[in-house]
């Protein structure tokens, strides 16, 4: 029997530049749904894998990696976090690092697509570990662009876990400026917000970071090297509507850290201010 490999391309560079493979133990499922292609590997390297329209979303070595940096900084820039808004994140790896934080009194998880939230519940349950079971959890199977009309000055926390838009894509216009704007009045008045923007070079990611400048006064940008995404550093943008998320100190992020008990496999205060240190060239 011949090797078996999954190949991928990155969103944004032309086809003919760059691609990479990992080689497939098996393939343990494979559908469609209403808005995507959904599918679920066994990898030698990284262990199962969860990839939609040919895109990897996450494997089982580095999921910690990218669920923790995309939710743990925006958690701990909160002096309080009660509720909570995930727009995406239907595997349940963000919703279970919300739900670490005993002062989280309620967390909507809002996927536009069922089918990725019953595929994870039933091929990959190391990813919510229960998540969706807690009662501070709501589910609502809707549009993140009209879902979030429907609140205003609502949420300490919210967190956007959408998959890499391509052209056309149902994802690009939650990466735009209306969306955050409806994002920003949504949010009490000492919210954060979280974006998983991409690789750090990416035209998504740079317009990312611009329209997040655009429309919040503060801004902080982490980075994190997830392996499954191996092109770049990936990056995690966080607004905020009233923190200065630069002038929180070191010592107030260990004191949350330590006060909150919160156990993560890759996240600390340490890689928190770490990772908050980039390059002249990251800046926009």
């Amino acid at each position: 029997m011949s090797e078996q490999y999954f190949f991928e391309r990155p969103t944004s560079r032309k086809e003919k530049n760059i691609k990479w493979k990992t080689r497939v133990e098996k393939k343990v499922f494979s559908g469609q749904s209403k808005y995507q292609k959904i599918e679920v590997f066994d990898t030698y390297e990284f262990g199962r894998m969860l990839v939609l329209d040919g895109l990897i979303q996450l494997t089982k070595k580095d999921e910690p990696i990218y669920h923790e940096m995309l939710v743990q900084p925006a958690m701990f820039y909160h002096p309080n976090p009660k509720r909570v808004l995930i727009v995406g994140g239907g595997d349940g790896g963000s919703l279970r690092e919300v739900l670490k934080h005993k002062t989280v009194k309620e967390v909507i998880l809002d996927d536009i697509d069922e089918k990725v939230i019953e595929v994870s519940k039933k091929y990959l349950p190391f990813v919510s570990k229960g998540a969706f079971n807690d009662k501070r959890t709501k589910i609502a199977i809707e549009d993140g662009l009209k879902y979030i009309k429907n609140f205003k000055n609502y949420f300490d926390v919210i967190i956007m876990d959408a998959t890499d838009p391509r052209p056309r894509d149902i994802a690009i216009g939650l990466f735009q400026k209306p969306f955050l704007k409806d994002a920003y009045k949504a949010m009490a008045k000492d919210g954060i917000i979280s974006i998983q923007s991409g690789w750090v070079i990416e035209n998504f990611s740079k317009m990312t970071r611009k329209n997040i400048k655009a429309i919040f006064p503060h801004m902080k940008l982490h980075r994190a090297f997830v392996p499954c995404f191996p092109f770049e550093e990936h990056t995690f943008t966080s607004g905020s509507k009233k923190i200065d998320l630069n002038r929180v100190a070191y010592q107030k992020i260990k004191k949350r850290f330590k006060k909150r008990r919160i156990k993560t496999k890759y996240y600390t205060p340490e890689i928190h201010l770490a990772s908050s240190v980039i390059p002249n060239t990251w800046k926009v």
